[in-house]
């Protein structure tokens, strides 16, 4: 069985998960097919980034980086019966909503040709419920994506590491509060640059002259927040003396209380397993 993965880089955690679940052990990370030296620059970091999260515990599998046509050619000529083949963008593309769904739908479509069904690694993320479900409901293969007990989409990263209900219920106990992952941490350290990509996400789609006034708004952020959350998934995140400084600085930054918090893979492993109901 082929598997399509399309992610976020910053959902390394849960995708690792995956893989481990699927036990499959050929990893494709899909490259443009067109050259271009910047896209290529950042298409790489990112793919290295969860090749180093997939390196960590050791596991036994192949990784290459490849176009979708060279990874089908790859399939076809080796006939190689199973595989991953992962499509991983960049946290910045959430400044976009509208390109970055433009995005997914192209990955889908593009994936189509060699995977029998994709995992999409993302909530709405700024777009609507409609606009989101049309592109789920007219891909050529099945496409599933992390949802809550009522079958609805999650909004966000954070609402696929904790569940939409904790993130609800910790808004109500203190409405201004920051989450923060392993990853989100490891790809954007610094404190007004992880508070400068928000700002984008939340101001990116309704109003976008709005992200441009930063100064302004990061002095709206810093009056509204009052504490943030550390997500950790395992006792090695929280051993973790880089992830707990970024943390720490941005708290520091921004006069926030530190509140810990248990992150799990399960709603992405629940996704994968409404995908494949039928696989033995």
């Amino acid at each position: 069985m082929h598997i399509g993965i399309i992610t976020c880089e910053i959902l390394r955690k849960e995708i690792k998960a995956v893989i481990r679940k699927t036990g499959v052990d050929n990893i494709f990370f899909v490259l443009p097919e067109t050259y271009n030296p910047a896209m290529d620059v950042i298409t790489k970091r990112v793919n290295e980034g969860f090749s180093c999260e997939l390196a960590e515990d050791d596991m036994h599998i192949k990784i290459k980086e490849k176009t979708i046509e060279r990874i089908e050619k790859e399939i076809r000529e080796n006939g190689i019966s199973d595989s991953l083949i992962i499509k991983v963008m960049e946290l910045r593309m959430h400044d976009c909503p509208d390109k970055l769904l433009a995005e997914i739908e192209d990955g889908i479509k593009k994936m189509s040709s060699v995977v029998d069904f994709v995992i999409l690694g993302y909530g709405l993320c700024g777009n609507s419920v409609k606009e989101v479900e049309k592109i789920v409901r007219e891909a050529e293969v099945p496409v599933v994506i992390p949802r809550d007990k009522k079958g609805e989409i999650l909004n966000n990263c954070i609402e696929i590491a904790i569940g939409r209900e904790k993130v609800q219920s910790l808004l109500c106990e203190e409405i201004g509060t920051f989450f923060m992952t392993p990853a989100g941490a490891s790809i954007i350290k610094e404190p007004q640059v992880i508070l400068e990509s928000t700002i984008n996400i939340m101001a990116g789609r309704m109003n976008r002259s709005a992200a441009a006034d930063i100064p302004r708004i990061i002095k709206l952020m810093k009056n509204h927040y009052r504490r943030v959350v550390k997500i950790c998934y395992s006792e090695a995140d929280e051993d973790d003396r880089e992830y707990s400084e970024t943390v720490e600085n941005f708290a520091k930054e921004f006069n926030l209380k530190i509140k810990s918090l248990k992150g799990s893979a399960k709603i992405m492993l629940e996704a994968l397993t409404k995908a494949q109901p039928h696989r033995k």
